[in-house]
């Protein structure tokens, strides 16, 4: 193995119920002893996994879904102490649960920091009582206002809040205002994302009324964006803020690039079993068959190498994400392809304002990049 991955997604799939807007893999729980079965399936998982990567050295785990806060810390717990079995956590391991306001009658957060969570994701998605309907929520802005505060009282150390943008029926007073109500909680890290309509959604089917014009949502857009610069939120991705330290030490990986295990019904992994080889693998998304699977059973995963257009692209849709952009240097290094072969396509972005030459052959993102990063991203894409 060239290089074991340092970071490791642990994909839990339940909710109580899907929300229109959603396009990731989850799915309403119909019976809560499903969750039991479901981590002997993960520890299964995990086992496979550590034949593989077993000398990783984990310095990120992230817990996501579905609703993780459906499972009990004791399950947590469970997962926890087998990914300690089979790989190493670093001492200093950033480990993250999501967390659903409304799914934690029976459940206590420091419970869930004693199980070994120490940074918590919640989806408070708005802190508007009619966007979260529309949104389909279950929760209200005050279960999420106690749930952070619990949460502070846990002393997590850190604390993330994700606000949606762009909904229906939202004006640039609403926006502001959740912005304005996020900031004064005063979380380590806020995401802040415009909501999409995705296929095989339920609001692809069935569009909601009013939703923002792009020249409004650029509005709302810039005019929180200044809010959250002007509280000491640094942006250090297109969608998330951090005070300062505080950035997620997981999806920096994904975003630079960096490579990952993942179980989980629907997980996909990255490695690089040679300096120019990377593999891409994905477990089945339907969680009855991922559950059905035995320790023998790894043909139910799928390997695909990357080909030479497939390492562009994907390193430039994560990298342009960031404030930071990207050396010439990490760009070979991590697709082991030769910086020449795409610089006719940079100095075009150049030239259109996109990108921005730095010093020590540093590349970054304008912000005129930022508001058109779909077309600079497209530009990767193969002829």
């Amino acid at each position: 193995m060239y290089s074991l991955p340092s970071s490791l997604y642990i994909h839990l799939p339940w909710c109580l119920s899907k929300c229109p807007y959603c396009d990731f893999n989850s799915h309403v729980i119909s019976d809560h002893s499903q969750t039991e079965r479901y981590v002997q399936a993960l520890i299964n998982d995990l086992k496979i996994e550590a034949k593989k990567f077993h000398q990783a050295n984990l310095k990120t785990i992230f817990i996501g879904g579905g609703t993780p806060s459906l499972f009990s810390p004791k399950e947590i717990e469970k997962i926890l102490k087998c990914v300690n079995h089979e790989f190493h956590i670093d001492n200093n391991c950033e480990i993250t649960m999501e967390l659903n306001p409304g799914s934690l009658e029976h459940h206590s957060l420091k419970d869930y920091k004693i199980a070994g969570i120490n940074r918590l994701s919640i989806g408070a998605q708005s802190f508007n009582t009619k966007s979260l309907s529309l949104l389909g929520r279950l929760h209200t802005p005050e279960d999420t206002i106690s749930v952070y505060k619990k949460a502070k009282q846990a002393k997590f150390k850190s604390i993330n809040i994700d606000v949606m943008f762009g909904l229906p029926e939202q004006s640039i007073i609403m926006a502001k205002k959740d912005v304005s109500d996020v900031i004064k909680l005063m979380p380590h890290h806020i995401s802040y994302y415009q909501l999409t309509i995705e296929p095989n959604t339920k609001f692809f089917y069935q569009r909601p009324k009013k939703i923002p014009s792009p020249d409004l949502s650029y509005k709302i857009q810039e005019e929180c964006f200044s809010l959250l610069a002007n509280s000491n939120y640094l942006r250090y991705e297109i969608s998330a803020f951090s005070l300062a330290g505080y950035e997620c030490k997981h999806n920096l990986n994904y975003w630079r690039f960096g490579d990952y295990i993942a179980v989980g019904a629907g997980a996909h992994g990255k490695y690089r079993p040679t300096r120019n080889k990377i593999m891409r693998y994905n477990k089945p998304s339907n969680p009855k068959i991922y559950m059905s699977k035995t320790k023998d059973q790894k043909e139910n995963d799928v390997d695909v190498e990357l080909t030479k257009s497939d390492k562009i692209f994907e390193f430039m849709l994560n990298n342009l994400r960031l404030e930071s952009g990207f050396t010439e240097y990490h760009f070979e290094s991590m697709t082991g392809i030769k910086f020449n072969m795409i610089e006719k396509k940079i100095i075009k972005l150049k030239e259109k304002g996109l990108i921005n030459y730095c010093s020590d052959t540093l590349w970054k993102p304008s912000a005129l990049g930022f508001r058109f990063l779909d077309d600079m991203q497209r530009e990767f894409l193969e002829d």
